[in-house]
């Protein structure tokens, strides 16, 4: 009895060493197959994402400027002599100056302003044209001689119509389209111009005029700066310049 009870315990032994044994067994092959697999994963390479390509600026055409340069002025200025065609527009100088003198502004845009210098004119001037002609107390000048006053008096008048007279100036001239012709009242100057400079740049002229009230009085009354151009009026021999401004000086 006691013999069996003896063996009996041997086998369960040897059973329990064996069962065991097996899971001992289980659980290694269960740790070599995870480490097996987490090598296989490890040795899987992780892919790379593809680089994006970054664009590169696209640099802005170089634009090249077509303007020319502005050329360079070689005109200089240089005292000039006072010539008699100079001193010849002396009278067409005081009619700009008695005009502005009396409240006027310089606009040969302006038919008041045209035809009240040209009125003064006549009076300083009128009377050198072999055609003038005196009617009762006016003066009677044709439409050429007039238009070539006014082409001394300015430069954008050299090639233009004569512009209508004003109302206003009625009485200070007159036109008569039956002979074509234009009278002024014939009256007192008093008044001249002494041109005292005379500077050249290029084809301009740039004088200084002083108005004096007679020839006894050698103080002006006022001095003025104008500016002197070619006349490019065809076959005009009396005025060889063009006036192209007149200002006083402050």
């Amino acid at each position: 009895m006691q013999l069996r009870k003896t063996i009996l315990a041997s086998v369960l032994s040897a059973a329990l060493a064996l069962s065991a044994a097996a899971c001992g067994t289980a659980e290694n092959t269960q740790s070599v197959r995870s480490a097996a697999a987490s090598e296989h994963v490890a040795e899987t390479p992780t892919p790379s994402p593809e680089a994006t390509a970054t664009a590169s600026p696209t640099a802005e055409p170089t634009v090249k400027s077509t303007a020319s340069p502005a050329p360079e002025s070689n005109e200089v200025s240089e005292n000039a002599e006072i010539t008699a065609e100079i001193e010849a527009m002396a009278p067409l100088l005081e009619a700009h100056i008695l005009a502005q003198m009396n409240g006027m502004a310089f606009d040969a845009n302006d038919p008041v302003y045209f035809w009240q210098t040209a009125a003064f004119a006549v009076d300083n001037c009128g009377m050198t044209f072999y055609s003038a002609e005196t009617t009762g107390s006016a003066l009677v000048l044709s439409r050429g001689v007039i238009e070539e006053i006014v082409s001394g008096l300015f430069e954008s008048a050299a090639n233009e119509d004569l512009p209508d007279i004003p109302d206003s100036l009625s009485g200070e001239i007159s036109y008569d389209a039956d002979s074509d012709t234009y009278a002024r009242p014939i009256s007192g100057g008093g008044f001249s111009v002494d041109i005292q400079d005379c500077v050249k740049s290029g084809d301009v002229y740039t004088v200084t005029a002083a108005l004096i009230r007679d020839e006894n009085e050698s103080e002006p009354q006022a001095i003025f700066t104008a500016e002197l151009v070619p006349n490019p009026r065809e076959d005009n021999t009396v005025f060889i310049y063009g006036i192209r401004t007149v200002k006083q000086n402050s």
